[in-house]
C-alpha cells in the first residue's frame, strides 16, 4: 500500500513539475518565468524523494519503468489534453497504450 502511494505521489509531483516547466517556457516576464521554474524544480525534487521511497520496496528494473511510464501518461493526459488543450493524435494515443502495456508487463 505504501509503495502504491509513493508511485502515485511520484506521478503527481512529476506531472506537476512538467506542467510548471511548460508554463515557465511560455512566460514572457522574468518574474513569471522564475516563479514557474522554482515550482517545477521543487516538484521534481519531491518526485525524487517519492522515487527513493518506491525504491525501498521495488527493484530498480521495475520501479523505473513504472514511475516514468505513469509520469508520461500523466503528462499527456493531464498536461497535454486537460490543461494545455493540445490535440493528441491517434498515433500518440496508441503509443500511450503501448506504454501502459509495457507498465503492465514490467509489473508482472
Amino acid at each position: 500500500m505504501r509503495t502504491i502511494f509513493f508511485l502515485f505521489a511520484n506521478m503527481g509531483v512529476n506531472t506537476g513539475a512538467h506542467l510548471c516547466l511548460k508554463r515557465s517556457a511560455q512566460g514572457k516576464a522574468l518574474k513569471a518565468f522564475l516563479f514557474w521554474q522554482v515550482l517545477g524544480n521543487l516538484g521534481a525534487f519531491l518526485g525524487v524523494l517519492a522515487y527513493t521511497a518506491v525504491l525501498r520496496d521495488l527493484s530498480l528494473h521495475v520501479a523505473y519503468p513504472l514511475t516514468e511510464g505513469l509520469t508520461a501518461l500523466g503528462v499527456q493526459v493531464v498536461g497535454g489534453v486537460i490543461v494545455f488543450r493540445e490535440k493528441v493524435s491517434a498515433v500518440a494515443w496508441a503509443g500511450t497504450g503501448l506504454i501502459v502495456a509495457g507498465i503492465i508487463l514490467f509489473s508482472l
